[in-house]
């Protein structure tokens, strides 16, 4: 029995009997005799494991770091959004404000101008247009210059008598709109309340009133055909009339007021009555 068993030990020997047996001599003596150093681990681990130590302290920072500065962004554009925010609230109220505001005034100004349309519209006849505290009917029909005075007349007013430059320019500019697609000579002219008809080259108004100062020159035509000047108006051109040409037409023309000619009194044209605005 015990021969047994010292052969079974010899077949499985422990692995204390290997690792002393593959141990070298030094390391179990030196285990033997209590080395210090025995089982510590070597320097160089420490080191690693001090670097890693730092490495991950760093990463720790960086992530930090990414994140502070994250939501400080994060913090400072909310403030600027909140501030954009408040911006637009007060810009919407201020242009509410003023919206109403405009409405208000635009519903004044509306209430004025029908107040107004309605003192203008009663102030001239139906179908004459207001002008600087005159009313002016331009016709549609044509009459010779003697029946075109008596129906003004008949509507309360007379041949139109100008007597500034604002006036003038006012009818050339509308009669030029009214006859602006007209092609014929008689179509484009109204006669106005001026006539030498009494006393040649003496032109007066139909109230009397000579035309005098520098008026007599200003507004009288340069008669022209092709481009050549055949001389200033009035001209008292005797063709089919004996006669003469002893009565004011009016004939506008494009960039230009001077406008006035000369004519046959028994030519027809269209005429432009006048008569005081009535304002109330």
């Amino acid at each position: 029995m015990e021969m047994d068993s010292i052969y079974t030990g010899l077949q499985n020997p422990s692995e204390d009997l290997y690792s002393t047996v593959n141990q070298p001599q030094g390391k179990r003596s030196g285990a033997e005799k209590g080395d210090p150093t025995a089982g510590k681990a070597p320097p160089y681990r420490w080191a690693a494991l001090v670097l890693a130590g730092l490495c991950a302290l760093s990463v720790a920072a960086i992530i930090f770091l990414s994140v502070y500065i994250s939501n400080f962004q994060t913090l400072e554009l909310q403030s600027q959004y909140s501030e954009l925010e408040r911006n637009y609230t007060d810009t919407v109220s201020n242009f509410q404000t003023k919206n109403l505001e405009l409405q208000s005034q635009y519903s004044e100004l509306e209430r004025n101008y029908t107040d107004i349309a309605a003192t203008i519209f009663k102030a001239c006849p139906q179908n004459w247009e207001l002008f600087n505290g005159k009313c002016y009917y331009f016709s549609t029909d044509r009459m010779n210059w003697t029946s075109s005075r008596d129906n003004c007349t008949s509507l309360g007013g007379h041949l139109v008598i100008i007597e500034s430059d604002g006036e003038q320019r006012s009818l050339t500019d509308k009669a030029l709109i009214i006859t602006q697609e007209a092609y014929r000579y008689e179509e484009k002219s109204y006669w106005i309340g001026l006539t030498d008809a009494v006393t040649e080259g003496t032109w007066l108004w139909v109230d009397g009133t000579p035309l005098i100062g520098n008026v007599k020159a200003k507004f009288w035509a340069t008669r022209s055909i092709l481009l050549l000047n055949y001389g200033k108006e009035p001209d008292d051109y005797k063709g089919e009339d004996p006669s003469g040409e002893d009565c004011a037409q009016l004939q506008p023309q494009r960039n230009s007021y001077e406008t006035w000619f000369d004519s046959s009194c028994k030519n027809q044209y269209k005429r432009i009555c006048e008569t005081k605005a009535v304002i109330h």
